[in-house]
């Protein structure tokens, strides 16, 4: 498969790039908060070569041609607020997982909606994507919030569908269509 490139792509307050190593320390404040691995499989970062770990696998998804991932920066002071992307692309099928987390100081400013909203039309016109889907912990309440508000419908529970920090998890499965998506976009 081919490497995926990860273009910048630029909103009115946020720089999405590609994670750089340079970016390590950033990627470590981020991922040692426990209010942002809480729903992921990521464990709580406590060692500053974690972060150097992640970054070189983002590149290894994205070389893979499987996925992308971008850093959320902040273009009012240039710091790494978050990261979002896409994994498990299967090009035949025209479909994505899309993923996320946001530092907590940045949550309820609506800066996770404006990095999704690029990265989601940066998937259904670049990647040519039909359906984006997202996995959430019935427990978090805010990705139920942010998805639905960006025009993703519910379809369903898969019961005990993954096994996260030691235990299983039912996932709250959420779609986007490529058609859905114009009129949500308008």
């Amino acid at each position: 498969m081919d490497p995926i490139p990860t273009p910048a792509l630029e909103t009115e307050r946020l720089l999405l790039r590609r994670i750089l190593p340079q970016d390590a320390p950033g990627v470590f404040d981020l991922f040692s908060q426990e209010e942002v691995v809480r729903f992921i499989d990521i464990e709580l970062m406590n060692k500053p070569e974690q972060a150097e770990v992640l970054i070189h696998q983002f590149d290894e998804v994205a070389a893979s041609g499987r996925g992308v991932r971008w850093g959320v920066f902040s273009l009012e002071d240039g710091a790494l607020i978050g990261t979002c992307g896409y994994h498990d692309w299967d090009r035949r099928r025209f479909r994505a997982e899309i993923s996320y987390d946001l530092s907590p100081g940045c949550w309820g400013r609506g800066f996770m909606r404006e990095a999704l909203t690029a990265v989601l039309d940066y998937g259904f016109h670049q990647m040519n994507l039909r359906r984006i889907e997202a996995l959430i912990d019935p427990a978090d309440l805010r990705s139920q919030n942010l998805l639905t508000g960006l025009g993703f419908q519910l379809e369903g529970t898969l019961r005990e569908h993954d096994f996260i920090k030691g235990r299983f998890q039912d996932d709250m499965i959420f779609a986007l269509l490529h058609d859905d998506w114009g009129e949500a976009s308008k």
